[in-house]
């Protein structure tokens, strides 16, 4: 080979280049890592902070009544004329509107030529709109419940314990997973000396998640009604 051997002086370019990355170095291996792992927990945290704001917000109808009836009412004293009906026809919580004021016959549209429809486009359709009819029948009852609940809650305040009773049991129909509507119902079953009754709705309001106010009165009112009822013995 006949440039074995040999070695050949390096130009002036080659050896400023040289000079250049002993002075300066190039950053180590560890500093390269830290870099690395810090871009890749601010991706981690970017796209969690997207699925957040991208996620659907829960249906009005999973608050709890006590909730429904504060919101129902902020939005009441937001107003300059404010309804002297608790629960009017025009309602919006959390993003979510009801109007009952008149009775509104759907809209018309001139006719046109039928088109062929895709059916996975009415299937994908109707499947997206199934929660959100569901949701919107439960934020209904749930308002019907509210109402209920309120008036109840009147009613027991100035001792018509029937009145209320018969509140308490229509909402708790329309609302059957609110802890706070089965303790208020406990409580006039109680007043009423249905012991019970009282007892059922006590431990039906225990089994729900709830406020820590409303399970902490259901669990006391169990207690207090076990040492109430009698033993069965002579």
């Amino acid at each position: 080979m006949p440039f074995a051997g040999k070695s050949f002086p390096l130009t002036a370019t080659q050896s400023r280049g040289r000079l250049r990355r002993a002075q300066h170095p190039g950053p180590p291996a560890r500093y390269n890592c830290s870099v690395y792992v810090r871009r890749a927990v601010t991706v981690i945290a970017l796209s969690a902070g997207m699925l957040a704001q991208s996620a659907p917000a829960s249906c009005p109808a999973e608050r709890p009544v006590d909730d429904i009836i504060t919101e129902v009412h902020k939005q009441q004293s937001n107003k300059k004329h404010r309804n002297p009906n608790p629960f009017p026809d025009v309602i919006c919580i959390w993003g979510w509107c009801r109007d009952h004021s008149s009775k509104q016959t759907p809209p018309t549209f001139p006719e046109s030529t039928p088109q062929a429809k895709n059916p996975s486009e009415n299937e994908n359709t109707g499947s997206s709109r199934a929660p959100v009819d569901k949701c919107n029948d439960a934020t209904e009852m749930a308002l019907k419940a509210a109402h209920n609940v309120e008036v109840g809650d009147y009613s027991f305040a100035t001792k018509n314990h029937d009145g209320a009773l018969l509140r308490y049991k229509d909402a708790v129909e329309e609302k059957p997973a609110d802890a706070a509507i089965h303790v208020r119902l406990g409580r006039v079953f109680e007043r009423l000396g249905q012991l019970p009754q009282a007892m059922e709705q006590y431990k039906a309001a225990q089994e729900l998640a709830a406020p820590a106010k409303w399970s902490d009165e259901a669990k006391a009112a169990v207690l207090r009604l076990q040492h109430r009822q009698p033993s069965g013995k002579d």
